[in-house]
């Protein structure tokens, strides 16, 4: 190091912690067997994933919208006890305690269920209750530049240490206007009048080029309709519309990273015909680009008066990726012609069901929903479409990762092909998958060192001092024996009531005693 005769200052931009707390919440709802579907002998299974609409952030506290989507598997309730198959949602709101919280601020929300329990309705066999127990994690964060010291003077006893920090290298904000035309689908009637669209949005991609940061994304909508036929029955349906976008952040590179959250604005579905539906969604894109960065900075300095500032950040424990391959076969379902010839794939979804760390390791589940084209092996070689699920298990060693500290999981297809076998399918894919575990760091480091202040040595010196916290010119008068009017005489210009803490004013030195 070089030696030093005064000390170093750097200004990082860091995402402070504000606060973060955890929060259970007890969920009560009611879902029903779809008309189609025999009635219920006995549950199977049930999955159950809670996932985040909306927060808003209030003084102190955070106020979680969501929704409990359940899968259940049942046997029916029929001679031929056949396995089927139905879903249902729970909307919840909960809210957590965040002390320090304020409007304006940064939240990541995460809602694992915990414990899920169906009963069967007394009053309708085809009703159940749900009652599940949801464990609500909230994170606030805010975006400030601090000033660490880095350096201290050479005769000055300091002690070191070293900090890992996601420097923000830069935040920006965009709009975008996600739309499309769509019709119901097949076994649903057309449309007379619309009744209410809850949509949403996820991000399923975010990656860095020159100075801007490329989103790939998913609008899910909701939508419940009075359909056109005489009994003017009410129904509902999904679509999902996928959208690619950019935001530009000057300043990033792709080897930095990116955080990116969005939100619905505004989503307007109006019925059109012939496709019957049109929707026009404008979402809010708010980007963060970080680089890890590891920063010297100073901690003590003995025999000196510091200034200190307290980080309250995501400190990186580490960061690595690991591949695994996925090999399964399949038969061509029905009522789909067998194929004679691939001639596409494609990745329609891939998710991340579960993700766990253990000591030095992140355990993590998820799927890849892929769809095929193929050429039909009958005479008119039809060209036709079908869809499978791809299970995926694996981990990634991180040192130092332990239970309890943050994880991000990001798994991306780096290869998938598939053939045709008779009238099977064989597909093969390599996944790689990304993790990284973070730990919130609490460090009181120094920001600066405090000159000593100048004192009187005879009466009418004029001294430099530097105002602090609670200074007056009535209490500096009394300090150095002078008087209010003789510093005002010194220091013409200058304000009395509106010192600021820094400011350098003169001081005339009175009589000792």
């Amino acid at each position: 190091m070089v030696a030093a005769n005064s000390p170093v200052k750097e200004r990082i931009t860091v995402n402070q912690v504000v606060a973060e707390n955890s929060q259970q919440a007890v969920v009560r709802g009611t879902i029903k067997v779809p008309d189609p579907k025999p009635d219920v002998d006995q549950i199977i299974s049930t999955d159950k994933t809670a996932s985040v609409k909306n927060t808003s952030l209030l003084p102190d506290k955070v106020v979680v919208e969501g929704m409990l989507t359940l899968q259940v598997v049942y046997v029916a309730f029929k001679p031929d006890q056949a396995v089927h198959h139905m879903h249902g949602q729970v909307p919840f709101t909960a809210y957590v305690d965040l002390p320090g919280a304020l409007p304006g601020m940064d939240v990541k929300v995460n809602v694992v269920v915990e414990d899920i329990k169906l009963n069967r309705s007394n009053k309708d066999p085809r009703k159940f209750e749900v009652v599940a127990v949801l464990d609500v994690e909230a994170k606030v964060t805010e975006t400030q530049e601090v000033e660490v010291l880095v350096e201290a003077p050479d005769d000055m006893n300091a002690n070191y240490d070293i900090i890992h920090i996601d420097d923000v290298v830069g935040r920006e904000t965009s709009q975008v206007i996600v739309s499309d035309e769509f019709d119901n689908p097949p076994e649903k009637p057309e449309p007379e009048k619309i009744l209410d669209v809850d949509s949403t949005v996820t991000i399923t991609d975010a990656r860095i080029v020159a100075d801007k940061v490329v989103v790939d994304g998913e609008v899910t909508l909701q939508i419940m309709y009075v359909a056109a036929v005489p009994e003017q029955s009410v129904h509902d349906m999904h679509q999902t519309i996928k959208f690619t976008d950019y935001i530009e952040v000057p300043g990033a590179e792709p080897d930095m990273n990116a955080v990116v959250d969005a939100m619905v604005e505004n989503c307007d579905v109006e019925i059109k015909g012939d496709p019957w539906f049109m929707a026009d969604c404008v979402v809010k894109l708010d980007a963060r680009v970080t680089e890890p960065r590891e920063v010297k900075v100073v901690t003590d300095c003995a025999g000196a008066t510091v200034d200190t500032v307290e980080l309250n950040v995501e400190q990186l424990i580490g960061e690595k990726t690991s591949q695994v391959v996925v090999r399964e076969s399949f038969e061509t379902p029905e009522p789909k012609p067998c194929p004679e010839k691939i001639l596409n794939v494609t990745i329609d979804e891939i998710k991340v069901t579960e993700k766990k760390i253990i000591k030095n390791k992140v355990i993590t589940r998820g799927y890849v929903n892929v769809k095929i084209i193929y050429v039909s092996a009958k005479p008119d070689q039809a060209v036709h479409a079908m869809h499978q699920q791809l299970n995926f298990r694996t981990f990634v060693e991180i040192k130092g990762a332990v239970e309890g500290m943050d994880v991000v999981v990001k798994p991306m297809v780096e290869y998938i092909n598939a053939e045709a076998q008779a009238c099977d399918v064989n597909i093969e894919a390599v996944i790689k998958v990304k993790a990284r575990v973070t730990q919130t760091m609490r460090r009181t480091v120094c920001a600066g060192i405090v000159a000593e202040e100048e004192e009187c040595t005879y009466p009418g010196e004029i001294i430099s001092y530097t105002i602090k916290p609670g200074d007056t010119f009535f209490t500096l008068a009394q300090k150095y024996g002078t008087t209010v009017n003789q510093i005002q005489k010194a220091n013409p210009g200058v304000d009395p009531n509106n010192l600021k803490v820094g400011q350098v004013i003169k001081i005339p030195c009175g009589a000792k005693g």
